[in-house]
């Protein structure tokens, strides 16, 4: 994660590699001797949350955020993407990975008063695989036979086969109260540094400190607001007058509209993002090879990075981000050759080029701007592109669920488990909005499933990255940087591999 400050005059001091090591131990010196307790900090949000507050009910990517500070799992996602624990304190994988046995910490409890136990756990478990639940990705724990309390601070998950992905799917359940789920919508009830005190819908959502949290010391503020406001320059500008302390994930557009604060800091780290010219493998013109080859030659990556996000972010070749540990630098396939590309088109069949209509979601500038800027390239090699702006409901339902659209461009966040990011390529797969159908990928994925060698399952994982690359299922672009706009006296904030607003450990210099 690197740190930008702004200074007067608009000029940014951007941090060496080397000045980020030496930072990081420096704010640690700082947490350790000098942090300060208490007070409030104001966090902008686009938009208020989704109907309900219900972990295994949400679906919007901003609830999550919010609600990462108020429940807990038994493992998370630390900053450099590994699986560490939370509300566990260890676990054991049987050797055949069929049985996973998760230790709880002691001594945990929700903000209700009741104390955490293994019952809580299995109860959530088996909350998200009751179809009368509602939870979206109930599929993916498919594998769980049953799950067993052995007693009160051991679970055990029996699984009917080995499933690779498992523990990184652990770390996305949130363990609620037993026979709470009637409740929680409306009045969350988990065991986070956190606890839900007031909710003025439209307005704000006010977090408040939880003074038994299982964590000594933590959190160090006393709250949070998240306030809603829908119009990115009224958050530019709530930002710069100071009724706001923190924009999380903020366009990198806008950079030079604060860089005349000195008040302000940036902070940015690789969003773990995958953003994609998704292409629909079904379509009459786009299911011809040579056709999605030239369209990928005819992107200029480079530029396209500079134009749309002012040269934050990199390059990306493959469906996996940059930053994890399976990517491999697959960029060579596609270099940018806008003559190839009008040469595969002549050998498609399409000596004229084409016109084809590229589906843009309406909430996401970013994905908007790529598009516009896309267009013009392939009109450079005789394609036509034509722009069409989707609502989000509308993207949801056309282009993603009923598969009817020619390109799209989206982001797809990275996953702890390639796999996760991965399955939606099979050719089976209820997720597969690309209509990619390959045996070969179907063979691979289920191969990687059972695998319990992490050498031989990485190799499965660059074969897979290798064949969707080779068939050009998509355009992949780029992995952007996250940007957060921050008050510099807000300390510690920290951006993670997945979507959060981590309050844990934030405290406000005096």
């Amino acid at each position: 994660m690197e740190v930008i400050t702004i200074l007067i005059g608009g000029e940014f001091n951007l941090k060496s590699k080397i000045s980020v090591l030496i930072l990081i131990p420096l704010c640690f010196l700082t947490l350790a001797f000098g942090v300060n307790y208490g007070g409030n900090i104001n966090v902008a949000i686009p938009t208020d949350v989704a109907e309900t507050l219900d972990p295994h009910k949400a679906t919007g990517a901003l609830t999550f955020e919010i609600l990462y500070n108020v429940y807990e799992a038994l493992i998370e996602v630390s900053t450099d993407g590994e699986l560490v624990p939370c509300l566990a304190s260890d676990w054991n994988i049987s050797e055949d990975g069929k049985e996973y046995t998760f230790s709880l910490k002691k001594n945990v409890y929700f903000h209700s008063g009741k104390k955490m136990d293994s019952n809580d756990v299995k109860y959530s478990f088996e909350r998200i695989l009751n179809p009368n639940t509602g939870y979206p990705k109930a599929s993916n724990y498919s594998e769980i036979n049953f799950i067993e309390a052995i007693d009160e601070h051991t679970v055990k998950f029996h699984l009917n086969n080995a499933y690779k992905p498992f523990l990184a799917l652990i770390s996305k359940i949130y363990v609620i109260p037993v026979d709470k789920s009637e409740e929680i919508g409306e009045n969350p009830d988990g065991t986070g540094p956190f606890h839900m005190d007031e909710w003025a819908r439209d307005r704000y959502i006010k977090l408040s400190r939880f003074d038994n949290y299982h964590q000594e010391g933590l959190p160090y503020i006393d709250s949070a607001y998240f306030k809603v406001i829908p119009d990115i320059n009224s958050r530019v500008l709530a930002l710069k007058t100071g009724d706001i302390d923190v924009f999380p994930r903020m366009d990198p557009s806008f950079l030079d509209n604060i860089s005349s604060s000195n008040q302000l800091t940036i902070i940015k780290a690789p969003m773990n993002l995958v953003q994609v010219m998704a292409i629909n493998n079904d379509n009459e013109i786009l299911k011809n090879l040579k056709v999605r080859q030239a369209v990928n030659h005819a992107i200029d990556r480079e530029i396209l990075i500079e134009f749309v996000s002012n040269g934050l972010g990199r390059e990306i070749s493959e469906h996996i981000p940059r930053s994890s540990a399976y990517y491999i630098d697959l960029s060579d396939k596609y270099s940018y050759d806008p003559d190839k590309a009008v040469k595969l088109l002549k050998e498609a069949g399409y000596p004229d080029g084409f016109e084809i209509t590229i589906a843009l979601p309406q909430p996401y500038v970013f994905h908007q701007r790529t598009g516009e800027v896309i267009a013009q390239m392939l009109s450079e090699v005789g394609i036509k592109a034509n722009l069409q702006i989707y609502e989000w409901g509308k993207w949801i339902s056309d282009v993603y669920y009923a598969r009817k659209y020619d390109m799209t461009i989206i982001g797809h966040e990275g996953e702890a488990d390639p796999y996760l990011l991965l399955e939606r390529f099979r050719s089976d797969s209820s997720r597969n909005y690309m209509n990619v159908k390959i045996p070969e990928i179907d063979k691979l994925l289920s191969e990687y499933v059972t695998e319990t060698d992490y050498d031989s399952g990485k190799e499965i994982i660059h074969e897979i990255s290798r064949v969707m690359v080779d068939n050009a299922v998509a355009a992949w672009t780029m992995e952007p940087e996250d940007i957060v706009a921050i008050n510099k006296k807000i300390k510690n904030w920290m951006i993670f591999p997945v979507y959060v607003d981590s309050l844990k450990e934030v405290w406000i210099e005096e």
